[in-house]
């Protein structure tokens, strides 16, 4: 079921209705019940992928526990992984390692004929694997197994951040899960706020700018220079407007069920640094790979040489994640090879205490961060390596017409509302107005999105 889609605006006020008027074990059922309902409106064959992976890992988990021996407790911990890794692996890669593997091939003149599968990719799977394989992984590292399969069921299933994140972690959304949560109007009211800006920002900016993007790099021979330009910077506020607004309702819907959700975003456009913008952007996953993947590597511990080399591996795998195409791989090569410059400079300029002290501007850094960013999303946003070469051909080329004027004032007005300082107060200033005039703004950043949105287009992240 898509946030922007007319049967969640049915979805949403049933379920609080239903949430709310029941207490205790029957709202946890509730909960439970919504969220596969949620989930199976898309297509109800793939509920069977979240109940197997709600299964194991809970079994697993509850077995890790009982056992003392590392031994003994590995093996669950690796029949977890495996089997979450293994139904991704099987869904989102098979046929990207075939197709990669049988153009190897060809390349040595060798014809190969191997196997693919005609099968779609199940909505969120990405996510809740990963949600799932923390939680295993955190009982092997000694913490407690949940006893209550329907608690743990939610956990996995809870329908606002099912999807597309943010990727929650056991001990912080379990003990709310299991908590009686009181109905308040400040949570109502703030999840109110969350969720029409969340719309507004897909289904107005984040769509609008879609429809410009989009024509490029379906057609990235006719656009050149500035017109090139408006598209990467378009593209870079579109996915950063399509995936917060998208966390905005995620957060929103969990606090008008009393559930706080973590924050995914904090203005990632203002980051001075490659480590800064992953502090900012998509917050979730980049602390997850961080504590599962590039730690356990061995992190900075080791020397620069295999520090270089778990960063360069954690991002790769990062862009992997999202999608099952060597353009992903790519863009994560690319930010891996930024923190290791990052860490390089850093390194230098304390041997060279002149270097060191040389003080740039807070301003010049954003900007330079903010055109690595964009060249970045090129590489996540093209199709394909063609698309990647004419458009970098393309951009330096100012000869033709200029294109997307009216896109850019859309991305000048982003800019200025990215930057703009006091945006994280306007929460607490809609909570304080009285209830009749927050109904009534509501009603109209409703009526605004629905009367400039386009066509409803899915959310970006849905894809991953």
């Amino acid at each position: 079921m898509l946030f922007n889609s007319a049967a969640f605006a049915v979805f949403l006020p049933l379920m609080l209705a239903v949430y709310w008027a029941l207490r205790g074990s029957a709202r946890r059922w509730a909960l439970l019940i919504g969220s596969y309902v949620f989930y199976s409106w898309w297509d109800w064959r793939f509920t069977g992928l979240l109940l197997l992976s709600t299964l194991v890992d809970y079994a697993c988990a509850r077995a890790m526990e009982q056992r003392k021996g590392r031994g003994s407790r590995k093996r669950f911990l690796l029949a977890s992984i495996c089997t979450n890794l293994g139904v991704l692996a099987t869904f989102k890669y098979f046929n990207f390692f075939c197709d990669s593997a049988a153009a190897l091939l060809g390349t040595v003149g060798l014809s190969s004929d191997l196997p693919t599968l005609s099968v779609i990719l199940p909505m969120g799977i990405s996510f809740y694997t990963f949600q799932t394989m923390s939680y295993t992984i955190d009982v092997y590292r000694g913490a407690s197994a949940e006893k209550s399969l329907r608690d743990f069921a939610i956990f996995v299933a809870c329908f606002p951040q099912l999807v597309a994140g943010p990727i929650m972690r056991a001990g912080s959304l379990l003990p709310q899960i299991k908590t009686e949560q009181r109905f308040a109007d400040t949570d109502m009211s703030a999840g109110v706020y969350r969720l029409f800006c969340g719309l507004f920002k897909k289904m107005v900016v984040a769509d609008l700018l879609a429809l410009y993007v989009d024509g490029v790099f379906a057609s990235p021979g006719d656009y050149t220079g500035m017109a090139v330009w408006i598209a990467l910077y378009a593209y870079a506020f579109q996915i950063y407007m399509d995936f917060s607004g998208y966390t905005d309702i995620a957060l929103g819907v969990g606090r008008m069920l009393g559930i706080r959700l973590t924050e995914n975003f904090d203005r990632p456009y203002l980051a001075e640094s490659p480590r800064d913008f992953w502090r900012r952007w998509h917050i979730s996953l980049s602390t997850w790979l961080r504590d599962y993947l590039y730690i356990p590597l061995g992190g900075s511990r080791r020397g620069r040489v295999r520090t270089v080399t778990n960063l360069l591996i954690t991002m790769a795998l990062g862009g992997l994640w999202h999608g099952a195409a060597w353009t992903f791989v790519a863009w994560g090569v690319f930010h891996g090879a930024l923190l290791a410059a990052q860490r390089g400079w850093e390194a230098i300029g304390h041997r060279l205490t002149g270097l060191h002290s040389v003080m740039i501007p807070r301003a010049a850094k954003v900007v330079v961060m903010f055109h690595l960013t964009c060249f970045g999303w090129l590489l996540f946003r093209a199709p394909d390596w063609s698309v990647v070469r004419i458009l970098l051909g393309n951009m330096f080329d100012f000869t033709g017409d200029l294109r997307g004027r009216r896109v850019g004032l859309i991305v000048l007005a982003c800019v200025a509302a990215h930057v703009l300082p006091g945006v994280g107060a306007l929460p607490r200033r809609f909570a304080r107005l009285p209830a009749p005039v927050r109904g009534a703004l509501a009603a109209l950043c409703l009526w605004t999105a629905i009367l400039l949105a386009p066509a409803a287009k899915p959310f970006i992240y849905f894809q991953f």
